[in-house]
């Protein structure tokens, strides 16, 4: 891959904020861009000259930024050949795509307080369905051979009509049901996804995506974020500059909290589209506002981009149902529907039936009290944390059912280990963090759970891993 003056002179923003000369500037500047992944390992750099000459300064100046990468091992040269980005440019992290995964998910022995994963005990509108399933589905619970292998024909209509009263104008050949939302992202990911580029993920995310990008043969590169969420300007002038296959971005961060605003939205999806880039706008915890209004969805918003939609109903109902969906194209989706059917012939019928009933009667009131739970929860934890006086800085998030917590001059990787072993697991930040190193002092806090399980966790951690 080669690597234009052009094009690394759009990827080089601010880089003259730094401090010390300027060729050190340069060079700092190029070893951030090789850790987040946005120049690739091998990629050829352009010559002197030429970035010299792009970026309107001393061709000396360039020199020695690059004979500082040579000595600091981020470039290799060969006499006659343009330099490349060396060895220490690979930024493989010490955690596998398995091990960030592994660690959000509880084990066959339950812990005291299950802190490590984000999921939600059952709504009572999913308890009274199991416990009468047959009062739900007018007496005929089991039916059929108990297979519905391309998507049960009420669920799928239900998700259409869930996606169109949120904007998105889709159809039911569009639709692919899926073993909950973990599912679609895994097929959206490895059906999108190729080796020649790398996938732009925002900087801290959501673990499970990596196995999939892994999965593809690709590589996940950072997109910039900052204190309050995604470097919008930043994020669109990487897009346009590396101009990678496929973007995957989410309604509420997870781990932080936070959201895009519909405007910057609009201007992220454009620079998807002048580069070619598929989105996929993961909603999974889209319906999880704890202030506001829930943000629409990005294929509701009317721009060029191509946009993959993936949702489920294990945040606000139930994780145990085992329902996702996403919303592509109808062609994709057809290719999907039976690439997932033969991966596992589908969720139980009687889960989808099921699942058809409650998003299609109860949404609304599932989420409410979804809600009015995850907001007492929240509060008893922030009291707890304050109790205990613990010095962690946490910020109330927009949306989502996590904190971000930062523990100044902690390791999170051994306070992790702590807590483990204290019975109440947690996952430290670099699990969620796309460049090495990143997240060491912080880790992420799920309040799902009743406000006396959560207070019972954070005095177990405040006691015994703090």
């Amino acid at each position: 891959m080669r690597t234009t003056a052009d094009q690394l002179s759009g990827v080089l923003d601010h880089w003259k904020s730094g401090t010390g000369p300027l060729y050190q500037q340069l060079a700092d500047a190029i070893v951030a861009l090789a850790e987040a992944g946005s120049l690739e390992h091998g990629a050829r750099m352009p010559s002197e000259r030429a970035l010299a000459t792009q970026l309107h300064l001393s061709r000396n100046t360039v020199t020695a930024a690059y004979q500082r990468l040579r000595d600091q091992g981020w470039l290799e040269a060969s006499p006659g050949a343009a330099p490349r980005l060396g060895m220490r440019s690979r930024g493989v992290s010490a955690l596998t795509a398995q091990d960030r995964f592994s660690r959000i998910l509880v084990g066959q022995e339950l812990p005291l307080v299950a802190l490590n994963t984000a999921s939600p005990p059952p709504a009572p509108a999913v308890s009274e369905a199991l416990a009468r399933p047959e009062e739900l589905l007018d007496g005929r619970a089991a039916l059929g051979n108990g297979y519905a292998a391309l998507g049960d024909r009420d669920l799928t209509l239900a998700i259409t009509d869930h996606l169109r009263a949120q904007g998105i104008p889709a159809r039911p050949d569009e639709i692919v049901v899926t073993a909950g939302a973990q599912q679609a992202l895994w097929l959206a990911v490895t059906a999108l996804a190729t080796s020649a580029t790398p996938v732009a993920l925002e900087a801290v995310t959501y673990p499970g995506v990596f196995d999939a990008i892994a999965a593809a043969g690709s590589r996940p590169f950072a997109l910039p974020m900052t204190a309050t969420g995604l470097d919008v300007d930043g994020a669109a002038k990487l897009l346009r500059a590396a101009a990678p296959d496929l973007a995957y971005l989410t309604t509420f961060n997870n781990p932080t909290g936070t959201a895009v605003a519909a405007a910057d939205a609009v201007r992220l999806l454009d620079a998807a589209a002048d580069a070619g880039t598929t989105v996929i706008d993961d909603r999974t915890l889209a319906d999880l506002a704890l202030s506001g209004e829930t943000p629409r969805p990005l294929a509701a918003l009317g721009t060029r981009a191509s946009v993959v939609t993936v949702g489920g109903l294990s945040k606000v109902f139930w994780g145990g149902l085992r329902i996702g969906w996403l919303h592509t194209n109808a062609t994709l989706a057809a290719q999907l529907r039976h690439r997932r059917a033969a991966m596992d012939l589908g969720s139980p019928a009687l889960f989808q039936r099921i699942g058809a009933r409650l998003l299609s009667e109860r949404f609304e009131d599932t989420r409410a009290w979804r809600l009015e739970t995850l907001r007492e929860s929240l509060d008893a934890t922030l009291a707890a944390i304050a109790d205990a006086g613990l010095d962690w800085e946490v910020v109330v998030p927009t949306g989502g059912p996590s904190l971000w917590v930062r523990m100044p001059g902690v390791s999170a990787e051994r306070f992790a280990e702590r807590a483990d072993r204290a019975g109440v697991p947690v996952v430290a930040g670099a699990a969620f963090s796309v460049v090495p190193g990143a997240g060491a002092d912080r880790f992420r806090l799920p309040f799902y759970l009743p406000p006396e399980e959560m207070r019972l966790g954070i005095k177990t951690l405040a006691e015994r891993a703090a």
